[in-house]
């Protein structure tokens, strides 16, 4: 028996407006091949992905007042990518990744910065699943300002793909403390995220 190949399909296509943020889906992930698939031979519609302008930025202080001299960390979201493929007949597969923008503020102590993420899961207006990752790497000595990758992560939806909307959606951003989501309201910007 002869298998077609089904092809990842990008998040690209399919965006939401936000507020005062360009909030958007993932583009295709660089260096994903394809996967073999029996029962599928289109690209299956992923679920649309949103970046609540809230979780957008990461502003850690050393504690004492949320000015710059006392800023320790500042991160954005860069860039999303991903895409979607067929798992089998009645699951879909969603590997998604991050690039962040850090800066290290005048407070920083130590080289070592861990950025907090999460992917939330809703299916209608219900969160059914959240997943919260952290990502770590090392500032080299002679920057203050880079741009980071995080890991691709796989998300499965008990769905049969298909190449029409479904009832579910993500939410991504930075897993924030109620100091620093009260600090992102108070002081909403245009986030750095672009699609590319």
């Amino acid at each position: 028996m002869s298998h077609k190949l089904s092809r990842p399909r990008s998040l690209l296509p399919r965006f939401a407006v936000s507020g005062l943020a360009a909030l958007g889906l993932l583009t295709t992930l660089g260096g994903c091949g394809d996967e073999e698939s029996a029962s599928v031979s289109f690209a299956p519609s992923c679920p649309l992905t949103h970046i609540p302008p809230e979780a957008a930025d990461y502003y850690l202080y050393d504690g004492k007042t949320a000015t710059f001299p006392h800023l320790v960390t500042r991160a954005s979201i860069l860039k999303l990518q991903g895409d979607c493929l067929a798992a089998g007949p009645k699951d879909l597969k969603t590997r998604i990744a991050l690039r962040f923008v850090v800066n290290r503020g005048p407070a920083a102590t130590s080289s070592t910065v861990t950025l907090p993420w999460f992917v939330a899961v809703l299916h209608g207006d219900k969160i059914v699943n959240k997943h919260v990752f952290r990502h770590t790497f090392e500032f080299p000595a002679n920057l203050s300002s880079i741009s980071t990758d995080t890991k691709v992560i796989t998300v499965d939806l008990p769905i049969p793909p298909k190449n029409t909307e479904s009832d579910y959606r993500f939410e991504v951003g930075f897993q924030l403390t109620k100091d620093q989501l009260d600090y992102n309201e108070t002081h909403l910007k245009k986030v750095d995220y672009h699609a590319y």
